[in-house]
C-alpha cells in the first residue's frame, strides 16, 4: 500500500511539473539573480547540516573520531547525489570511509544502518512538525491531505524497519550470502557480525537518542538552505513557511528514493508547493536548481576524496611488496 501511494505521490508530482512547463517564466533571470556567487554561498552554507549528520552518527559509538565521521557524511552525501543511480552507492561509500578510518568492516556496517534509522526518525518528527506548521498557516488545499496520507503509511514502515534489525532475520540476511556461496563466502562470527553490532547500538538508548537530536537539528539546518534561496532569488518567504515547505519536499524526495536523485519529482514538489505559498512558477523552479548547483560543487570533491582515501590502503599494500623485492634482491 506504501508503494502504491509514493507511486502515485511520485506521479501527481511529476504531472504538476509538466502541466506547468509552459509557463515557468524566466528561470535563467531568476538563478542570475542568484548568480554562481549565490550557488557558492549555498555550498558554504550546507557543510553545517553535513557537519551535523556527521556528528549524529558519531555520537554512536563511544572514542570515534568526530573528523572521520563528517568526512565519511560528506562522501556518503556526495556519492548518493552523483551516483543515485547505484542503490545505497552513498550509503556504501560512507561505511568504506569509516573503514578507511581505521574502524573494523562490521561496526561500519552497523553504524551505518543504525545511523540511517536514527535520520529517518528524524526526518518522521520533522515531518510532523513541518506539517504542522502547513496546517495552521494554510489549512486549506490538498497539500495537507497528501502529507498527512504518507505520514500516516509511513509510521508502519518505519516501525518494521526498526523491529527488523532488532530481530534474527538481519542475522539471516546476514549470513545469507555465506549460505548460497559457502566456497567463497565466509559467514561472519555471531558476536562480531554486523548483527551484533546493531544489537549493541540499539541497546544504548542515550547514543540513540542524543544521534536522532542530532538528525533532527541537521534537518531543520537543512531547511534553512531554502529559505537562503529564497532570499538570493528575490522572493523571501516567512520562516515558517519555508521549514513547511521544506520538510515535505524532503518527504517527497524520500518517497521517490527509487527515482535517481529525485529529478523531476524535487522540482514538480517545489512547483506544486510554491505556487500554494503565492511562489512564481520561475523561482519555486529556481530554488532546486540552486540545490543541485550546490550538490555538485560538494559532490565532484567528494567522489575524489573518496578515491583517494579508498586507493591509500593499496598504494601502501603495493610499496610494501616492492620494499620486500627489493630487499630480497639485495640479499641475493
Amino acid at each position: 500500500m506504501g508503494a502504491v501511494v509514493r507511486l502515485l505521490l511520485v506521479a501527481v508530482v511529476v504531472a504538476t511539473a509538466w502541466a506547468f512547463r509552459g509557463r515557468l517564466g524566466d528561470v535563467g533571470g531568476a538563478l542570475a539573480i542568484a548568480g554562481w556567487a549565490g550557488v557558492a554561498l549555498m555550498a558554504l552554507y550546507h557543510p553545517l547540516a553535513i557537519g551535523l549528520c556527521g556528528l549524529a552518527c558519531s555520537a554512536l559509538m563511544a572514542g570515534g573520531k568526530p573528523m572521520t565521521f563528517i568526512l565519511a557524511r560528506w562522501v556518503r552525501d556526495g556519492v548518493g547525489e552523483l551516483a543515485s543511480f547505484l542503490p545505497l552507492a552513498g550509503e556504501v561509500a560512507g561505511a568504506r570511509l569509516l573503514v578507511c578510518g581505521g574502524i573494523r568492516p562490521a561496526t561500519a556496517g552497523a553504524l551505518t544502518v543504525v545511523d540511517v534509522t536514527a535520520e529517518v526518525l528524524a526526518q518522521f518528527l520533522f515531518s510532523l512538525a513541518g506539517v504542522s506548521l502547513w496546517l495552521i498557516r494554510h489549512p486549506t488545499g490538498e497539500v495537507i491531505h497528501w502529507a498527512l496520507l504518507g505520514i500516516g503509511l509511513s509510521i508502519p514502515v518505519l516501525a518494521a524497519f526498526v523491529l527488523v534489525q532488532r530481530s534474527s532475520v538481519m542475522r539471516f540476511l546476514e549470513t545469507l550470502p555465506a549460505r548460497l556461496l559457502p566456497k567463497v563466502w565466509q559467514a561472519p562470527d555471531a558476536e562480531n557480525g554486523i548483527h551484533a553490532g546493531i544489537t549493541a547500538l540499539w541497546a544504548d538508548h542515550r547514543r540513540v537518542s542524543c544521534a536522532v537530536l542530532l538528525h533532527l537539528a541537521a534537518w531543520t539546518v537543512s531547511a534553512g538552505e531554502g529559505w537562503l534561496a529564497l532570499k538570493l532569488l528575490g522572493h523571501p518567504l516567512p520562516l515558517a513557511d519555508v521549514l513547511a515547505l521544506e520538510c515535505i519536499i524532503f518527504a517527497i524526495r524520500s518517497g521517490a528514493f527509487f527515482v535517481p536523485a529525485a529529478l523531476g519529482v524535487q522540482e514538480g514538489g517545489y512547483l506544486l508547493l510554491g505556487a500554494a505559498l503565492g511562489l512564481p512558477p520561475e523561482v519555486a523552479l529556481a530554488v532546486s536548481l540552486l540545490k543541485r548547483g550546490r550538490a555538485i560543487i560538494l559532490g565532484v570533491p567528494a567522489l575524489a576524496t573518496w578515491q583517494l582515501l579508498e586507493g591509500r590502503p593499496r598504494r601502501a599494500k603495493k610499496g610494501a611488496e616492492l620494499g620486500c623485492r627489493d630487499n630480497r634482491a639485495l640479499t641475493d
